[in-house]
């Protein structure tokens, strides 16, 4: 008989178990002007309570850059402002601070979310961490890439400086 109690508490036990729901999306970004690329996302976690959401951006551009990230148009929907709450959040595995709570991620929008020297060696990897009850989250994410000069442009910058200083010293001499 005490066998049977057992097995029904641990029945039970397990069925009472929350389960974090992990989802991964892929966004491709697209190059609107110049050296910015952006894409928009969204997400409505499904089962309610805890989630993780990890939004892969991948632009075709080249790797060797430095970026700056933006997330910007930020919204939360759902039934009242405890339809989300955030409990954390990275952008290529650097945490973002100001994450918790309802707040639609504790940003103003286009603030910038990452260092401005951030080296791109590929897709860029947001994770949202929170939990849900019944509300979904979306917004659009910004990146502006400043390419990496090429040796010839240090060269030519160098040959510049290098007559200007020329120029200088013989006006000097005169």
């Amino acid at each position: 008989m005490k066998l049977k109690s057992l097995i029904a508490v641990a029945l039970l036990s397990a069925a009472s178990i929350g389960v974090a729901q992990a989802t991964a999306y892929n966004v491709d970004l697209i190059n609107t002007t110049g050296n910015l690329w952006t894409g928009g996302f969204n997400a409505t976690p499904d089962p309610l309570g805890a989630f993780t959401d990890t939004f892969t951006f991948t632009p075709d551009a080249t790797f060797g850059s430095t970026a700056q990230a933006f997330l910007a148009n930020l919204s939360v929907t759902g039934s009242d402002a405890s339809s989300i709450n955030f409990s954390s959040a990275n952008l290529n595995g650097i945490a973002l601070t100001g994450f918790g709570g309802p707040t639609v991620f504790g940003y103003a929008q286009g603030e910038v979310l990452a260092p401005t020297n951030l080296l791109f060696n590929g897709p860029m990897v947001l994770t949202v961490m929170g939990n849900s009850n019944g509300g979904s989250y979306g917004g659009t994410f910004n990146l502006n890439l400043a390419p990496v000069p090429e040796p010839e442009t240090y060269g030519m910058l160098l040959a510049g400086l290098g007559v200007l200083g020329f120029l200088a010293r013989r006006r000097k001499q005169s």
